[in-house]
């Protein structure tokens, strides 16, 4: 049931759609009163018939309203319920209201062959990048057997950087279009950090190796994690490729907060992020001033980091000064998996 504060706004509504109604019920009645009193008849005579006229007028019109009511709350019922298909709207009283219906009806079947023909072209691109993404990284792994059979080779070492960038590009590829479906490949299970982490920077070694002026400190790490040790690492990899990335020359540290022995912290001592950029930092696309400048961006990695995390029940957070580094702080306390 509608409160009064809702029941107004209807009653009000129904009385401006009677208004040519009571407009012409009370020229009616003054017709009669001027009638009356020119032929000087009794006054009686006006005064019963508009009391017996008003009477019987009443009676039609709360029993309109009653009508109009539940009309409306019908619309309202049906709008609540049209989020994905229009249900059957209410039978038209004139041949106007029959026009408006066959016109929504049109416009709701045209609505749906858009959808579907929208979500015909996501599965195919979908499906096309995703086996791109598959059958690229069989010339990648080749090229990685290649230059580790390769040792002399001049340029080893920025080969191997450029390589492993183009290896973490098609994972980050792979990760934007699973991220949708991430359920269905979760595998949480306790996991002992220390070696989770570990497991991650030998991955991304390539990039600190070749800058030689930059320094990884992993402190002691104990205890256990409960996680998907997959995208958990895949979030990892990318906050260590981004500290890699934006810190030229200096350190990059990874503990567990003093004061929340359940966050762990990735710190360096890089370029930093501008305070305007930090409130849109995990937005998709979002690539911020350093991402526009020498350090070209995709502005997917955070946003992914985030949006896996959130689905991990963990949380992410950042807090960073220019010209002094970053710190990225990834919270374990025991959240809820999310399953879509």
């Amino acid at each position: 049931m509608m409160g009064a504060r809702e029941l107004l706004p209807v009653f009000f509504s129904y009385c401006r759609r009677m208004l040519r109604a009571f407009l012409l019920v009370a020229l009616g009645g003054a017709t009669l009163f001027v009638v009356t009193i020119l032929y000087r008849a009794p006054l009686e005579l006006p005064l019963y018939t508009c009391c017996l006229v008003g009477a019987v007028g009443a009676v039609f019109f709360f029993s309109g309203f009653a009508r109009y009511y539940r009309r409306h709350a019908a619309l309202r019922m049906l709008r609540a319920q049209c989020a994905t298909k229009l249900a059957a709207l209410p039978a038209p009283r004139d041949i106007l209201e029959k026009d408006y219906g066959d016109i929504i009806a049109a416009l709701e079947r045209n609505r749906l062959s858009a959808a579907a023909d929208a979500a015909h072209r996501e599965a195919d691109a979908t499906e096309y990048y995703t086996l791109w993404s598959h059958q690229i990284k069989t010339p990648l792994a080749a090229m990685r057997l290649l230059l580790q059979e390769s040792p002399d080779i001049p340029g080893r070492s920025a080969f191997a950087q450029e390589l492993f960038k183009a290896e973490q590009y098609v994972d980050m590829v792979l990760g934007y279009l699973r991220i949708g479906s991430i359920h269905a490949d979760l595998s949480p299970q306790e996991v002992p950090l220390e070696a989770l982490v570990r497991e991650s920077v030998k991955k991304v070694s390539t990039l600190f190796i070749h800058q030689k002026s930059t320094t990884l400190q992993i402190s002691s790490l104990p205890g256990t994690v409960l996680t998907d040790k997959k995208w958990f690492s895949f979030v990892l990899e990318q906050i260590l490729t981004n500290a890699a990335k934006y810190t030229p020359r200096g350190t990059v540290r990874v503990y567990l907060a003093k004061d929340s022995p359940d966050t762990l912290v990735v710190e360096d001592t890089g370029l930093g992020i501008r305070a305007e950029d930090l409130p849109r930092i995990f937005e998709r696309g979002f690539t911020g001033y350093n991402g526009r400048g020498g350090q070209r961006s995709t502005g997917l990695g955070l946003y992914l980091c985030h949006e896996v995390l959130q689905r991990l029940g963990h949380t992410i957070s950042i807090r960073s000064e220019p010209g002094k580094g970053t710190a990225v702080c990834i919270c374990f306390a025991r959240g809820t998996l999310v399953v879509e």
